[in-house]
Formats: C-alpha cells, sequence, structure tokens
C-alpha cells in the first residue's frame, strides 16, 4: 500500500483522462463519438469488449472518468447482444486514378459509418512496395444494408481531398460476433464541479481503524508504502475495506482509491494480500 497526499491539481491529473477534441486516432475515435452522440456500438468478433482505453471497459464507468472539451464522463457498457457477423477484408489500391476514368466512384464523406470506418486507416494507402492497403471491419445486418462496400462492391473507387482510390472487396467471411453498446453520461461541466463529483462518489474515510491497521496506514504516508504478506490479518481487513468502495482506476483487486485520513486527503495504491491468494 502506499499513500500519496493528493491536492486539486493533482487529483484531477490521476483521476482523469483527457481525450483531445480534434482526435485524428482512431484508438480514441469511439470514445469521441460515444462522448457526442451519448451513445455508441462497437461490433467485434471477441467474446469479450475491446481493452481499454479504445473502448469503455465493462462495469460502471471507464477506468479513469473522461475530460473532453471542458466537460467530464464517464462511460459504460450497456448491453452485449451476440449476433452473425460478416467480417469484410477490403483492399486500397496505392495508385491513384484519374478523375475521367470510367469508373463508379464515392466520396468519402458520403459512406456509410462502418464504410467510412473500414476505409479510414487506409485512405491515403502507404506506398511503397505494397501495390494495395488490406483493411477490414466488421458488419451486423443492418450495417450491410447500408453499405456499398459488402456484401459486394457496389462502386470502384473512393474519393478522398480530391484523389481517387481504386478498391476492391477481397473477401467474406460469416463469423459469430457481439455488439457492444455503450452510453456516455455527463457528470461536471467544470473542474470544480467535477472534484466535487470524484469526493462525493469516490473519496472515503479512513476512521474507526485498529491499532494495526492505523499503524499500516502510517507507515504507508511516512515510508511513503507499506509491505504485507497473505498472513497479515491487519492489511488483509485494511484491503476489505478499500475493496468495498469504488476506485479511481482498478483492476480485478489492485487499484488506486481516494480516501481522506486524518483531514488530509490521498490517493491510495493498493494491491492487497487478496491479489496473491
Amino acid at each position: 500500500m502506499e499513500l500519496r497526499e493528493t491536492a486539486d491539481d493533482a487529483l484531477l491529473s490521476s483521476a482523469v483522462r483527457t481525450i483531445p477534441v480534434d482526435t485524428t486516432s482512431d484508438r480514441l475515435r469511439p470514445i469521441v463519438e460515444t462522448i457526442e452522440r451519448g451513445t455508441h456500438k462497437r461490433n467485434s468478433p471477441s467474446p469479450e469488449p475491446h481493452p481499454r482505453p479504445a473502448i469503455p471497459a465493462a462495469g460502471s464507468s471507464v477506468e479513469r472518468p473522461l475530460e473532453y472539451d471542458g466537460a467530464y464522463y464517464t462511460l459504460s457498457l450497456t448491453n452485449t447482444v451476440e449476433r452473425m457477423l460478416t467480417k469484410a477484408d477490403i483492399r486500397v489500391n496505392a495508385a491513384t486514378m484519374a478523375s475521367d476514368d470510367a469508373t463508379t466512384a464515392v466520396e468519402y464523406e458520403t459512406l456509410s459509418e462502418t464504410d467510412s470506418a473500414a476505409l479510414r486507416g487506409a485512405l491515403p494507402p502507404e506506398t511503397g512496395d505494397r501495390e494495395y492497403e488490406s483493411t477490414h471491419e466488421y458488419y451486423d445486418q443492418q450495417e450491410l444494408t447500408a453499405s456499398v462496400l459488402v456484401p459486394e462492391m457496389e462502386i470502384d473507387a473512393v474519393v478522398r481531398d480530391g484523389q481517387r482510390y481504386p478498391v476492391e472487396l477481397a473477401s467474406t467471411e460469416e463469423i459469430q460476433g457481439y455488439t457492444y453498446h455503450y452510453e456516455a453520461e455527463r457528470v461536471a461541466s467544470t473542474a470544480d464541479d467535477f472534484l466535487a463529483w470524484l469526493r462525493s462518489n469516490y473519496r472515503f474515510e479512513l476512521t474507526g481503524l485498529s491499532d494495526a491497521e492505523g499503524k499500516i496506514v502510517t507507515e504507508a504516508i511516512e515510508e511513503s508504502r507499506y509491505a504485507g504478506d497473505e498472513e497479515d490479518d491487519a492489511f488483509r481487513s485494511l484491503s476489505d475495506r478499500f475493496l468495498s468502495h469504488p476506485a479511481l482506476e482498478r483492476e480485478e483487486e489492485t487499484g488506486d482509491w481516494f480516501v481522506r485520513y486524518d483531514g488530509t486527503e490521498y490517493v491510495a495504491a493498493l494491491r492487497p494480500p487478496q491479489a496473491y491468494a
């Protein structure tokens, strides 16, 4: 256990993950879309939600609340639906085409959401030894209906930033998949409001400790850390108290908690004896 005294600015930096407003990261885009729309869904062949932070983790919130465009949010997984998905492998040719070629081309901005996601990372395609860029995407039945790429390619090229790129459907495969539904909740509009929200929802008081538990907390503060073992009953009982409260960030039993002890606020990092059982 480690207890680090914290001020408001340090608490914000440790408790919040900032998402850029103008992100170009495909990893962060699903989070931005969830925040901006309030809801989001994602198709995946995996029986587990996509690893954080690309997609909100299962549970009441992401590993940390998010700051986006000056406001603060939590994201949650609200539903998981098993369904058949179509995996589409698509090729984007690295060589551009002249605008007067006899092809059926569409502007990238007019594509459906899933078609757009499928091609986003491949436009423009990388140049070099390869003649094409490969990409893949998962479609449910509703998304297939809106697609011009799958189940049959209805176009020959996609136009982006004035450049025309040939596209082709390399293969499709029917697979068992999952659709994950997420929701975003705005919990605060300013940093001060968010700090008040943290104190209301995450902070708990370390009071009523036994003498042995109090010694552990004192050592964790004064010596920067306390190291116990599986036979340490006081450490185990103190850990149970932490584990009964929501964590700022948590993975199984290990995580960071927001506590107040003897009138001072701390962020407590804990790996309890229970984690070694």
